[in-house]
């Protein structure tokens, strides 16, 4: 830590100390004059005391171990500029619950610039929501470390409305809304707008218009595992991705997306 001068003079003068040797100061580097590095009973190095082969090695093994913590949702000791990791670390469940509901608003709100997130815990919901809503966006440099950088050159905000059920999250941009839920290690879609639904949100998820597929569901039928329906909408879960997109290239409306939930 940081050398306090006053603090060493202090007990100097007591005789509690006879003398030091610092290699870390309060101000770095030091002032050339300054009466610290003249004191007689002071030996200064310049801030090298980890500047030997022993002490690189250690460095370099405990980084590695904290980025193993960290992969491992075990620990973000060591992360002086992730204090949203820190709070998503502690509720896994819920960090992915909100990635996943922002990732699932992106293909509704292709226009919208402000993300509404409604939970019971707004210390790192509303920016993992933000940081999923532009992932599914093809910004794959969204994350809770640099989503505030991220979502302001993209123009993108949310806004916060507390209250909500626990292990739920709401989400709304422009004239749709979804909420979230975990069950278990599981993440499900269970309402759009006023519909309530049960869609995992595990795989990949094609999005279409409902009445789109109509002519042409007994062949996605064939070619999915689910089919989910919810409103004026599909959601539908490939099993011969490649064949379901052949079938549904031939509906009379274009999909609104294909997500990925990872």
């Amino acid at each position: 830590c940081p050398f306090k001068y006053k603090q060493w003079y202090q007990r100097r003068v007591r005789g509690d100390v006879a003398c030091a040797a610092l290699d870390v100061f309060e101000q770095e580097p030091p002032s050339c004059d300054s009466a610290l590095l003249q004191h007689p009973n002071l030996i200064a190095t310049p801030h090298l005391g980890a500047s030997t082969g022993e002490a690189q090695v250690r460095v370099a093994k405990e980084i590695a171990e904290q980025f193993a913590a960290l992969r491992d949702g075990k620990s973000s000791y060591g992360c002086i500029n992730a204090p949203l990791i820190r709070a998503a670390l502690s509720q896994p469940s819920l960090a992915k619950l909100a990635k996943l509901v922002g990732m699932a608003l992106a293909p509704f709100a292709s226009n919208s610039s402000v993300v509404s997130v409604q939970s019971t815990d707004t210390a790192f919901v509303p920016s993992a929501v933000l940081a999923g809503f532009l992932n599914a966006r093809g910004i794959t440099s969204a994350n809770l470390i640099s989503i505030k950088q991220v979502a302001a050159a993209n123009n993108v905000s949310f806004e916060v409305k507390e209250g909500g059920n626990d292990g739920e999250i709401t989400v709304s941009a422009g004239d749709i809304k979804l909420t979230g839920r975990v069950d278990g290690e599981t993440c499900y879609l269970v309402k759009i707008n006023n519909t309530s639904t049960f869609i995992p949100l595990t795989g990949s998820l094609t999005v279409v218009k409902a009445d789109a597929i109509v002519s042409v569901l007994p062949e996605i039928a064939t070619r999915s595992c689910a089919v989910f329906f919810a409103g004026q909408y599909a959601f539908i879960q490939a099993r011969e991705q490649e064949e379901l997109e052949k079938a549904i290239e031939s509906c009379p409306t274009p999909r609104l997306a294909k997500l990925v939930m990872a």
